[in-house]
Parts: C-alpha cells; sequence; structure tokens
C-alpha cells in the first residue's frame, strides 16, 4: 500500500519517470503480489543474482545457466499471468539489476573478489540469457565496476582487467539489433539432479542497419573442442567471419597487476562461412562471431 501510494505521488508530480518495484528472484508469490498491486504505476519488477563455485565442481558451476533461466521464466510466467489482458508490450519488463560472481571474497565479508576463466564463463551465460530474454529483459546491471567484485582492479597508477571484463566488453560492442531465437541441437551432461545441461550455450542477434549477424558460442566442455555445423535459414551469408575468443590453457587462469594478459580475448577471421558452415569451438570459452548477411 505504502509502495502504491508513493508510486502515484511521484507520477503526479513527473509522469515520465520510471519505477521500479523489487521483485524476489526465489519466490513467486512476492513478485505476483506486488505485480498485483502495482501493475498500473510500476515499468519494471527487479531481481538479482550471486552465484559461485563453492564446491569446485566445474560442470555444476557450468550448469549456472540453468538457474538462470528457470529464474527468468519463472519471472515471465508471473508477469504474463498477472498481467495477461495488457498487450505484451505494454507488460511490465523485468530489471535484472543486481547479478554477478561472488562467493571466494563473500565468505570473507570481502568485497575484492579476483575472477578466473570459468568466472567469466559464467558470466557469459547470464549475457546469453539475457540476450535470448531481451522481449522482458531492458535493464541489466552488473555489479560492480571498478574494484569492488568488479572487471576491473586499480591500484594508485596502475589497472588490470579481470577475466569477467571480456564477456561483458564483447558481448555490449558486437551485439545490436534484434535478438533471435537460436535452435541448439548438441550433446549434453547430467548434473546430480538430473536436469540435462547442452555443452553450447548460444545466444544470437541481428542488426538490420549493418546487415550483421551475431551468434555468441560458450562451449562448457573441459577437455573437448566442439566442431558444429551452423545454418542460417534467412538472407545470405557473406564469406568472411570476424571472430573474438576468450579462453586460456586452464580454467583457473587469472590476470592481475604482474600478469594482465593471462586471460583475454583472440581477434582472427575466418573466409570459409557460408548459410551451412562448419566451425569448431575450443573447449572452455566463449566465442562470438559476426557474419555479413544480405537479404
Amino acid at each position: 500500500k505504502k509502495a502504491r501510494k508513493y508510486a502515484k505521488l511521484m507520477k503526479r508530480i513527473d509522469p515520465s519517470i520510471e519505477l521500479i518495484a523489487v521483485g524476489w528472484d526465489e519466490d513467486p508469490e512476492w513478485n505476483k503480489k506486488v505485480l498485483s498491486e502495482l501493475e498500473d504505476y510500476i515499468d519494471y519488477i527487479s531481481i538479482h543474482m550471486y552465484v559461485g563455485n563453492e564446491e569446485d565442481d566445474y560442470y555444476s558451476y557450468m550448469g549456472t545457466s540453468k538457474k538462470i533461466e528457470s529464474r527468468l521464466d519463472m519471472l515471465e510466467g508471473v508477469i504474463d499471468s498477472v498481467m495477461s489482458e495488457v498487450p505484451k508490450d505494454e507488460r511490465v519488463k523485468i530489471a535484472f539489476d543486481e547479478w554477478n560472481v561472488w562467493y571466494r571474497a563473500f565468505k570473507e565479508d570481502l568485497l575484492e573478489e579476483r575472477y578466473n576463466l570459468e568466472d567469466a564463463l559464467v558470466v557469459s551465460m547470464f549475457l546469453n540469457s539475457f540476450l535470448r530474454h531481451c522481449d522482458y529483459v531492458k535493464i541489466a546491471n552488473q555489479a560492480q565496476l571498478v574494484n569492488v567484485i568488479a572487471p576491473i582492479m586499480t591500484k594508485k597508477g596502475d589497472l588490470f582487467l579481470q577475466t569477467i571484463y571480456y564477456p561483458f566488453s564483447i558481448l555490449a560492442n558486437y551485439n545490436k539489433g534484434v535478438g533471435l531465437d537460436v535452435h541448439v541441437d548438441c550433446d549434453s551432461y547430467k548434473l546430480e539432479d538430473e536436469k540435462e545441461v547442452p555443452y553450447l550455450d548460444v545466444s544470437a542477434s541481428y542488426d538490420e542497419e549493418e546487415g550483421s549477424l551475431t551468434l555468441n558460442v560458450i562451449n562448457r566442455h573441459r577437455e573437448d573442442s566442439i566442431s558444429t555445423v551452423i545454418e542460417n535459414q534467412k538472407g545470405e551469408v557473406g564469406n568472411k567471419v570476424d571472430i573474438h575468443e576468450l579462453s586460456a590453457k586452464d580454467i583457473k587462469s587469472q590476470n592481475n597487476f604482474e600478469e594482465k594478459d593471462n586471460v583475454g580475448v583472440i581477434e582472427r577471421t575466418f573466409d570459409d562461412a557460408s548459410n551451412r558452415f562448419s566451425y569448431e569451438f575450443p573447449p572452455h570459452s566463449l566465442t562470438t562471431l559476426e557474419l555479413e548477411v544480405s537479404e
């Protein structure tokens, strides 16, 4: 009742503002109550999520995307249920306004987390999920940016880029336009709860103005490269592909002030693309492919 009262007053003073109500990623009943009471006044409902690899179990950690996807599916379902009479483009959207990997420093009540390659792959999974759910997720804020559970670490006169900087940089710079629905058919592995996790985690976007198609592919397999067939079903793909690959020999590889380039992005081109072509994704990696597409 208080939230509705304040929302009314705020909107009366400035109708242009957009309001975010606090949701809860694990409680659909809370979200249903918030939306039912505030749907006429709010523009977004927010959720937060921090994840980690406390058990040092690589494949369980690589299954984090299952958790991210289930939280988004659950909240989208609540939004659709509560606002079923409202056109989809007018419904409340999702602000995933606090998310990151945070667990080592958290145990000691510290904030200066040091990240490795497997953490970067999990950050990539968050970003892939946001892109796949971009019709609902309109705000997604990584927490934080500098020094505090951050992609950038600084000290007086110096800085280095943590591993989790690179997926954010890659997906932000090379994905524009609209998110695409991607069909993925690949081998998978089972978690302890019997959930199947595909080895490839994929998102895609299309920029009509630039005539470019971008694929973001995470290979979760720890040891093996995965050879794939990539098939485009609309337009004509050009031969040249710009490739941005985040990988390292060791999943525990980190950057620091003394060794700033243990983990980084490899840039190269591939000149044998078409509407159906093969590509091999290296183990424990994120690869973004930029393709030219004409009508």
